[in-house]
């Protein structure tokens, strides 16, 4: 059996046959050991997630890599648009603030030319 893919139940069973069964109280500590060290279970030490296990799935399905590629393309395309988004706004909001102040400057040259007039008033 070791030469063939083994079914999830086969392997469940294996595992319970080699640690005594599902009531031995070692269960989770050698359920930890097999998940950071076992060759079917990722890099040894390092415990896979639930993401490593679907990425490895992703990664060697041809027709699904290129789905993921395509995903991924189209968000690093959506957070650039992003940037010059924030960018914009900003932009805009200066020119806002750049136009207030023309506002105050061509307010202010009015009142003064009207009282300049008023002044001059006889």
């Amino acid at each position: 059996m070791d030469n063939e893919k083994m079914t999830m139940e086969q392997r469940i069973e294996a595992f319970y046959r080699q640690s005594g069964g599902p009531n031995n109280d070692r269960i989770p500590e050698l359920l930890e050991k097999h998940l950071l060290h076992a060759k079917d279970h990722g890099m040894p030490g390092y415990r896979e997630t639930f993401e490593d296990g679907i990425m490895d799935v992703v990664l060697n399905d041809p027709s699904l890599l290129l789905l993921y590629e395509r995903i991924q393309r189209w968000r690093l395309k959506r957070r650039a648009e992003g940037g010059d988004m924030a960018a914009l706004k900003e932009r805009i909001e200066s020119l806002e603030r750049e136009v207030a102040r023309l506002r105050e400057t061509i307010d202010r040259m009015m009142r003064e030319q009207a009282s300049a007039g008023d002044s001059k008033s006889p």
